[in-house]
Parts: C-alpha cells; structure tokens; sequence
C-alpha cells in the first residue's frame, strides 16, 4: 500500500511541475501559485518517505515521478 501511494505521489509531483511551468510560462500567476502550493506538499510525501528510510517507496516515489513527467509531456 505504501508503494502505491508513494508511486501516485511521484506521479502527482510530476503533473503539478508541469502544469505549474506551463501556468507561469502563460503568465497565470494564480494558477502558477496554486501550483506552486500542490509541489510543497508532494515534496513533503518524498521528505516522509525518506526519513522514514523506507528506500523502496522511495524508489517507486521517482518511477512515479518519471511515469508523471512522461504521461504529460507525451500528451502535450
């Protein structure tokens, strides 16, 4: 369970990176904000996961973020 959360979490990082680019590049500085907001608490799900040491979820946190990364940039 914890694997599959921190893979939706990477994923989830991911998303809200390039949606927040895109929204400053458009200068939307709300959305950019807002955004901007989402990625504090997406790094806080990675920071957990690392003091915790629970490396695997860790590991599964950055195959979730590359998933995100790709998804987006793909559909783009």
């Amino acid at each position: 369970m914890v694997l599959l959360l921190a893979f939706a979490g990477g994923f989830a990082l991911d998303w809200v990176w390039c949606a927040c680019v895109t929204a400053v590049t458009q200068k939307r500085p709300l959305v950019a904000a807002n955004m901007g907001l989402l990625l504090y608490f997406c790094t806080l799900i990675s920071t957990l996961l690392i003091v915790d040491k629970n490396f695997l979820a860790v590991a599964a946190y950055a195959i979730g973020g590359w998933c995100g990364t790709y998804i987006v940039v793909r559909h783009k």
